[in-house]
């Protein structure tokens, strides 16, 4: 294409331009065509991404729960009282048998920890 342009650029070292504007056009056009293609490709595989993210953190939430309702069901298949029925009757007590609670109270949560370790561990 325009072998005289190429010629007389050649001769006058550079004084004339090499490529026609229409040359120069079609080069960049064809380039905005790949970097539009490639936009394209980077928006969509960021749409995977958050869609992906997104599902995880759905999943994630969705454990917890799950964890949190066997810890309750094993702390109550095991009989122990939870946090308020505890706190409501230390209120009611003496200062002897409030710290009696307490330390029922805290005995109860280690073995809770221990029995609710393999409930958890299976929920995961």
């Amino acid at each position: 294409m325009g072998v005289i342009r190429k010629a007389a650029s050649i001769s006058t070292l550079g004084l004339i331009n090499f490529r026609s504007k229409a040359e120069r056009l079609e080069r960049l056009e064809g380039e905005l065509a790949n970097v539009e293609s490639e936009r394209a490709d980077l928006a969509e595989r960021v749409d995977v991404v958050s869609k992906r993210a997104t599902k995880a953190e759905l999943e994630a939430i969705d454990n917890a729960k799950k964890a949190r309702r066997a810890k309750r069901r094993a702390r109550k298949a095991a009989g122990i009282p939870s946090a308020t029925d505890v706190a409501d009757s230390a209120i009611n007590m003496s200062r002897r048998q409030r710290r009696k609670a307490e330390r029922k109270a805290k005995r109860a949560a280690k073995k809770l920890g221990d029995v609710a370790a393999p409930v958890a561990e299976a929920v995961s």
